[in-house]
C-alpha cells in the first residue's frame, strides 16, 4: 500500500519526451485539418484488410508500410502547423546534429505500426546483425534497469507508469548509451523517415547541448513535446491490440520481438516477393543503377566508343 501511495503521489520521475506541453485551443484549431487528416490515415491503417492475422501469416497487409509513412508525413505537418502557432521557428529536433543529445535516451511509448515500419527499414542493412546485437545489449541493459528499483513480487510485471519504471529509464540514460540508429559520424538518426512519432515530437528550444542525459544541468534543458493528438493516439492504441503482437513500447525491445516473430526474414507485405537472403542472415541489396559502374552506363559508354 505505502509503495503504491508513494508511485501514485510521490514525486515523478521524467525526462525531457515524459513532460507535457499544453497545446493551445487557438492553435488546436488552427491545425485542425492537419489533425483531421492524420486521424483518416490511421484508421485507413486500422481497416486494413489482415491486420489482426500479422502472428500468424508472417505478412503485413497489401500497402501497410506506404501507409505509415503517410501516417509520419502527417504528423510532420500536424507538426509544422503547432510550430508556426507556438512561434517554435528556432527549436531544434531530436535527431539532427544539434540536438543529437536527445539520442541517448532510448525511446518509449512507440507503437506497434512504427515499429513495424522500422524493423522493415534496419533490416535490409548491410550492419543489420552488428545493429541487432546492439540492441539485444541495451535492451537487456534497460530492463535490468528498470527491475532494479521495483519491488514487486514478479520482475516481469512492472507498471510502465511506475516509480520503477521511471528510476529506470532515467537511469539507463545517464549511461549515456547513444541509440543503435544514430549515425555518430554525422550525428544523424538513420531511420529519420522512420523514426517514431516520441522522436519527432521534441523540440528543444534551449541550448541543446543540455539535452545530453550525461550533461550535469540535463534537468534544465527547455523542450517542448507536440505529441500525437488524443484521438490518433487512442486509435494507435486499438490498433496495437487488433494486432495482438504485444510489442513492447520501449524501441530496442520491440524490434528484437518482431526479429524473433519473423524468424529473422523480412515482414513482408501480402503479395509480395520474398527477397533473397545470404548464408549470413543478410538481405541481398539491390543494386543501385545510378552509380557510373552501373550496367546501364557502361552500354551508353560502347555506343559512344562506336
Amino acid at each position: 500500500m505505502l509503495d503504491f501511495l508513494s508511485a501514485l503521489f510521490g514525486p515523478r520521475i521524467k525526462l525531457p519526451s515524459d513532460r507535457t506541453t499544453r497545446i493551445s485551443r487557438k492553435v488546436r484549431k488552427a491545425a485542425k485539418e492537419q489533425i483531421a487528416t492524420l486521424q483518416r490515415i490511421v484508421d485507413d491503417i486500422g481497416g486494413l484488410e489482415g491486420i489482426a492475422d500479422i502472428g500468424q501469416s508472417k505478412r503485413v497487409p497489401r500497402g501497410f508500410y506506404d501507409r505509415v509513412g503517410d501516417m509520419h508525413a502527417a504528423f510532420d505537418l500536424y507538426i509544422a502547423k503547432v510550430r508556426e502557432g507556438l512561434a517554435l521557428e528556432g527549436a531544434v529536433q531530436a535527431g539532427t546534429p544539434e540536438g543529437r543529445g536527445a539520442c541517448y535516451a532510448a525511446p518509449f511509448g512507440v507503437s506497434g505500426i512504427e515499429s513495424l515500419a522500422i524493423y522493415r527499414e534496419i533490416r535490409t542493412w548491410k550492419d543489420f546483425p552488428q545493429v541487432a546485437q546492439r540492441l539485444a545489449e541495451l535492451g537487456e541493459q534497460q530492463f535490468k534497469d528498470i527491475q532494479a528499483g521495483h519491488r514487486g513480487s514478479d520482475p516481469e510485471k512492472i507498471r510502465m507508469t511506475s516509480k520503477a519504471a521511471g528510476m529506470g529509464r532515467k537511469q539507463f540514460a545517464e549511461r549515456g548509451e547513444p541509440c543503435p540508429f544514430l549515425d555518430q559520424g554525422k550525428g544523424r538518426c538513420r531511420i529519420w523517415e522512420r523514426r517514431p512519432a516520441v522522436c519527432r515530437m521534441q523540440h528543444i528550444t534551449g541550448d541543446p547541448t543540455l539535452a545530453d542525459p550525461r550533461h550535469e544541468r540535463h534537468e534544465q534543458v527547455e523542450v517542448v513535446n507536440i505529441r500525437l493528438p488524443v484521438r490518433p493516439q487512442v486509435s494507435l492504441s486499438q490498433i496495437d491490440k487488433r494486432m495482438g503482437l504485444g510489442i513492447s513500447p520501449f524501441l530496442y525491445a520491440g524490434v528484437l520481438q518482431l526479429l524473433q516473430l519473423s524468424e529473422g526474414q523480412m515482414l513482408l507485405e501480402v503479395g509480395e516477393a520474398p527477397r533473397p537472403m545470404q548464408q549470413d542472415g543478410r538481405v541481398v541489396q539491390r543494386a543501385n543503377r545510378n552509380v557510373k559502374h552501373a550496367k546501364k552506363y557502361q552500354k551508353k559508354k560502347k555506343k559512344k566508343k562506336k
